[in-house]
């Protein structure tokens, strides 16, 4: 095969310039770069993601949900960098890197913000509860949903999904009878939503600090 004199890389898939900010929405990408003389060929292969931790075990593995909802797995081994807190529900950027000789390295970045750590460890609840009363006066049913977790997202006057026993997430819509009972939500934050459901299409949801 004929080489071209000089260095020749390839860029199979191009990266966007610039650092990746992890307040920004999921991502992925993926380069491979092919090295040709002087010297020995090389090829090296990059993959980054940026999205939510998923599962995390310390020196073991991290999955990352980035987009579309697609999982990605890492093997975190001694060679892994870690820099910052890494929580489940907060969002993080791994890059992993493959050599030429099948050497992997990765490193995890995350910027988790204060205390998320101790809210992700604190006890999580769900409980559903309904409530029947009949006379005097007219019957009425009512029922009650609890969750107390971590903040996985939050859009104001619109939803807040929250992260509850087992990593399982309950969402519930912020409308015109939400009460925000909390000045101010952010990932990562423990709270307690209590969602309200009554006779005649009554519904009611209470965002509050979780103590």
């Amino acid at each position: 095969m004929k080489r071209i004199p000089g260095l020749a890389i390839a860029l199979c898939v191009a990266v966007g310039g610039g650092a990746i900010a992890l307040g920004q929405q999921p991502q992925h990408t993926e380069t491979t770069v092919k090295k040709t003389g002087p010297g020995p060929d090389s090829k090296m292969k990059t993959e980054t993601v940026v999205g939510t931790v998923k599962e995390y075990e310390a020196g073991k593995k991290i999955k990352i949900e980035g987009p579309g909802g697609k999982s990605y797995s890492f093997d975190l081994d001694e060679n892994a960098k870690l820099e910052g807190n890494v929580v489940v529900g907060q969002m993080a950027k791994v890059t992993f890197h493959k050599d030429n000789d099948g050497r992997e390295r990765v490193t995890v970045l995350s910027e988790a913000p204060k205390g998320a750590q101790a809210s992700a460890e604190e006890p999580r609840v769900h409980s559903e509860s309904t409530v029947k009363h009949t006379g005097p006066g007219p019957n009425m049913t009512a029922k009650s949903e609890v969750v107390v977790g971590t903040v996985k997202s939050f859009e104001p006057g619109k939803s807040i999904k929250v992260t509850g026993p087992g990593d399982k997430e309950y969402s519930f819509d912020l409308d015109d009878n939400a009460s925000m009972k909390t000045a101010n939500v952010e990932v990562g934050q423990r709270v307690k939503v209590t969602y309200l459901k009554g006779d005649h299409g009554y519904k009611a949801t209470i965002v509050e600090p979780a103590l």
